[in-house]
């Protein structure tokens, strides 16, 4: 138990550090940063009584019709409301982000639990949220997530991936980071 929990404090202090300086290239740091642009290239529409639409190899689709295998990206409105709601194409500023874990529940029996390593654990991935602004727009949530898979294996979504998943839809433009200077 303490073993855990020192692990998590640690690794929470890495991506803090990592979060603050920028960094693109570690394993749990973001593919995009504040600052960095969504271009939504076409209107995106939100059917009635939702908050969220789907993406996945540039197409949209409910949560049902996703692979959650494949890497994915979901638009998040604050609210459902009961008529279509649409995203219209213009810049968003990306405003903070955050990474966040989550876990598919799957119940197995005991017997079967046992043949699975890693003591038994639900597949999990990890999810980008990114708090997106626009001036003549509500403010949404792009949240886009690695594959689901194995614990000891899931891993975030990447750049590359990010920018298969919303293709023809939207583009993201990165600032350019600037070296530290050296002394």
């Amino acid at each position: 138990m303490k073993l855990s929990r020192a692990f998590f404090t640690v690794l929470a202090i890495l991506l803090a550090g990592c979060q603050s300086v920028g960094s693109r290239t570690g394993l749990y740091s973001s593919p995009l940063q504040p600052g960095d642009e969504v271009i939504m290239l076409k209107a995106l529409t939100i059917p009635s009584s939702m908050a969220r639409v789907y993406m996945q190899a540039g197409k949209t689709m409910s949560y049902g019709e996703s692979n959650q295998y494949e890497p994915f990206c979901y638009f998040l409105l604050r609210d459902p409301l009961p008529a279509e709601q649409v995203i219209k194409p213009g810049i968003f500023v990306i405003h903070s982000t955050w990474l966040d874990e989550v876990t598919i529940s799957v119940e197995y029996p005991v017997r079967v639990a046992a043949l699975f390593p890693v003591g038994g654990r639900s597949p999990i991935a990890y999810q980008f949220h990114f708090k997106l602004k626009a001036a003549d727009q509500q403010n949404i949530t792009l949240v886009c997530s690695g594959a689901f898979d194995d614990p000891l294996s899931a891993a975030p979504i990447r750049l590359p991936e990010v920018r298969r998943v919303l293709d023809g839809y939207a583009e993201v433009k990165v600032k350019t980071l600037v070296p530290p200077a050296s002394r």
